[in-house]
């Protein structure tokens, strides 16, 4: 499962496909839950409508996991989500904008063992989000990205004063932390394993730190020396180096 992505695209479908259809068959399975419990007649669309929305409102940050989990391999062989290192996945946020996100709970099964939460899941994190962001700066160099494309990242993580210096512009607003409201459960065991210990992730305090194309590839050199102080690792096998960002199709999170 570790060299999953640099199997073919024939076995990465075939895995994705499994993995969706424990998705839907998890769906299938608490929506029939809920129709049971609630005694609706089985031959009632309204109800069946009723009790997939009942679990899916009620339960939401815990299928939220779930999704994060089952569907990964297939967003990332559709390309819906693009990684530009083993760690920092980019999505489409509208129009002129990608949003930045961490690696999805399904990533974090390819890329640590137990043995590296704490200090050395950090240090490999904090090196892999800068390489990302080196390989999103080249493809702005090399015009594959307008100059002018709003890059955001959404998290409690970073010090605003940190972004600040590495040319971002920092919001904080109550209204970014209903992201980790929504996804409470997947933060909770990527935080807790960043910490090396069971923990309660800050969501409360996230923020937004905004750059354009042009200003992060003005901030290229001191990412690059950021890069030499965390020090080089090994790539995990699978996922591609800060030089080699694809599509989740044909990387090979």
């Amino acid at each position: 499962m570790r060299a999953l992505y640099t199997r073919s695209k024939l076995v990465q479908g075939i895995v994705a496909l499994g993995f969706l259809t424990i998705f839907v068959g998890l769906m299938v399975a608490a929506t029939l839950g809920v129709m049971t419990l609630l005694g609706g007649r089985w031959d009632d669309p309204v109800a069946w409508g009723l009790a997939l929305m009942a679990h899916l409102i009620l339960l939401l940050p815990l299928w939220m996991l779930v999704c994060l989990f089952f569907l990964a391999p297939l967003f990332r062989l559709t390309g819906t989500l693009r990684y530009y290192s083993p760690y920092l996945v980019v999505s489409r946020g509208g129009r002129g904008r990608i949003d930045l996100h961490g690696a999805t709970p399904f990533d974090y099964l390819l890329l640590f063992r137990w043995r590296d939460r704490g200090r050395p899941a950090v240090r490999r994190i904090l090196r892999w989000y800068v390489e990302g962001l080196l390989a999103l700066a080249r493809e702005f160099e090399e015009g594959r990205l307008p100059l002018d494309t709003t890059v955001s990242a959404t998290s409690y993580i970073f010090s605003a004063g940190t972004a600040r210096r590495y040319g971002f512009v920092v919001e904080e607003a109550g209204r970014f932390a209903w992201g980790g409201y929504l996804t409470y459960p997947t933060q909770w065991l990527t935080y807790s394993f960043a910490r090396g210990r069971w923990a309660w992730p800050p969501v409360h305090r996230a923020r937004r730190a905004t750059i354009d194309g042009a200003g992060l590839c003005a901030q290229r050199g001191r990412l690059e020396r950021l890069r030499e102080q965390l020090g080089e690792g090994p790539t995990p096998v699978g996922v591609p180096s800060a030089g080699s960002a694809g599509s989740a199709g044909s990387a090979g999170r």
